[in-house]
């Protein structure tokens, strides 16, 4: 019998819930399935391609793993992801992390994923599958923790005009599912929901009427789903960067009127952090908003900008991604 997805879908900690397996090298195994578009509890583990965004966090999280107890006032600062190969929903990651600088404030760590090259037999996971042939390198981690520094803030607060009443109505009347045209024809996918998390998408065609490139926008709106998420600092910072890579290719096919593509997926994925994690935190009362758009299209490449804001308008993280954007009949302009 294949085996099946949790009957009950995971909330976000037991999502990048990672096993330590042994002392050395410093190794982790997820223990339950990435996200990927079809994912649905009590069903086979996909065959589809993993959620992007899900190795991104949970290789923060396990970053943090060699950092958090010997050093808890490190916070994670700033992450760059490159991905090397498709990740796969029906088999567990197995990171493998280390430490290439380590001071009193400052700490730099590098993440390797691989995953088995046949699909698991049981979910959760067993760590037996560790010991299963592993295949290429398929995402690495570059993770960066500081000491938070004392002084005031400044800066920019987010401009809620900007979108006319589009901010201003009730958020969760906003659309909660996305749907994307698939590659190659494949019709409309529609994307799983986010563990814990609730992702709203206000309709900008108004605003967006005739902008294109940097002018065009796209936005997202989040909050818990439920109560208040009591996370560790540091698996807080990879909530938020979980959600960053949220429909970010929909970005350049809309912001470069791209009306289908061959092959895409991002190519690396960069966050910086810019309050403390207490700015972070997350409830089901008051949402963030992550503001996307995009500057470049071209040569077989796009690149996706975001503002991530609290919901007093602070700047919490930027991020800037470039993707593997191919048109299938011409380049982008």
């Amino acid at each position: 019998m294949a085996a099946l997805t949790p009957t009950e879908p995971p909330s976000f900690a037991q999502a990048l819930h990672l096993v330590k397996l042994g002392t050395a090298p410093e190794r982790y195994i997820s223990t339950f399935p990435a996200l990927s578009y079809d994912y649905a509890p009590n069903q086979p583990l996909s065959l589809a391609r993993s959620y992007g965004g899900h190795a991104f966090a949970q290789a923060i999280w396990a970053a943090s793993q060699g950092i958090s107890t010997s050093n808890p006032d490190l916070h994670v600062h700033e992450a760059n992801g490159y991905w090397t190969q498709a990740g796969f929903a029906n088999r567990p990651f197995i990171y493998e992390a280390t430490t290439l600088s380590l001071t009193r404030s400052f700490a730099l760590r590098q993440v390797t994923a691989r995953q088995p090259t046949i699909p698991s037999e049981e979910c959760p996971f067993p760590e037996s599958d560790a010991e299963k042939n592993m295949g290429p390198v398929a995402f690495v981690l570059t993770c960066s923790f500081k000491r938070r520094e004392l002084g005031s803030g400044y800066g920019l607060k987010f401009d809620v005009e900007e979108y006319g009443g589009v901010l201003r109505k009730e958020l969760d009347a906003h659309p909660r599912h996305v749907y994307l045209r698939g590659p190659n024809g494949q019709g409309l996918i529609r994307l799983a929901d986010f563990p814990s998390i609730d992702v709203r998408t206000p309709d900008l065609r108004e605003y967006n009427g005739g902008k294109r490139g940097t002018s065009h926008r796209r936005l997202h709106v989040y909050r818990a789903s439920s109560g208040r998420l009591g996370l560790h600092p540091n698996l807080l910072a990879a909530l938020h960067a979980y959600v960053s890579d949220r429909a970010g290719l929909d970005v350049l096919r809309h912001a470069f009127g791209v009306d289908e593509f061959g092959v895409s997926g991002s190519l690396n994925h960069k966050i910086v952090f810019h309050v403390s994690p207490e700015e972070m935190a997350l409830d089901d009362k008051t949402w963030f908003v992550q503001e996307m758009s995009s500057s470049r299209g071209g040569d077989g490449r796009g690149l996706i900008e975001s503002r991530m804001w609290s919901p007093s308008g602070t700047l919490v993280a930027t991020t800037v991604q470039d993707a593997l954007f191919r048109r299938a009949q011409a380049k982008l302009a």
